[in-house]
């Protein structure tokens, strides 16, 4: 499982180091200045991807290790079909049949379904869940959460310039060197947390 997320991660970064490439050969253009968003949205693009990627990983983490997590962390994990956390027998019939371990891993599914990792905080909360010893990550949070933050302001933003005005754009700049920054410190921190899986 451990090969299959890394190679998958790998894959999805490429495509990452992809769109900047073709950033780079095909829309940056000659001389210097800012390039207009129909140009740079390719980058955007790329950030989304990268998280995406990011989300991936945890996801695909969370999926393989929950279900042999210690009892306070299934604790905080809702019964399939609930959203309380906690539930009644009646709410158990619906599983006749079913092991306990069936059971446990149909609601782990269930609630990873929705997840989404969109800070640091949730990230490392997540981690700690599975065990993985978060301290030797510290180095790549203040990154990570910038890229996340970033992520976020495009998705839900279309990345828009909040103080727009003579010298400025309607949308936040973006330069390739930022996005390989960012997809480093992203394929770093993966590695990281894979070597203790």
């Amino acid at each position: 499982m451990k090969q299959q997320i890394s190679d998958r991660f790998d894959r999805n970064i490429s495509r990452v180091r992809n769109l900047v490439s073709i950033y780079r050969t095909q829309l940056s253009g000659a001389g210097r200045g800012r390039r207009g968003h129909e140009k740079t949205d390719v980058l955007r693009a790329a950030v989304v991807l990268l998280h995406a990627s990011m989300e991936d990983v945890l996801r695909s983490l969370a999926y393989w290790k929950l279900p042999a997590a210690a009892p306070e962390v299934l604790a905080e994990i809702p019964l399939k079909g609930s959203a309380a956390i906690k539930f009644t027998l009646g709410s158990l019939s619906a599983f006749r049949g079913s092991t306990v371990e069936d059971v446990i891993k149909a609601s782990i599914d269930s609630s990873l379904e929705r997840s989404n990792y969109n800070n640091t905080t949730e990230v490392i909360s997540l981690l700690q869940s599975l065990s993985v010893d978060t301290a030797p990550l510290a180095g790549h949070m203040a990154e990570l959460e910038k890229t996340m933050k970033r992520r976020h302001k495009i998705v839900h933003r279309a990345d828009e310039n909040e103080n727009p005005g003579r010298g400025r754009f309607q949308v936040e700049p973006i330069s390739p060197a930022t996005v390989d920054a960012w997809a480093s410190n992203t394929e770093t921190f993966v590695q990281a947390v894979l070597v203790q899986v």
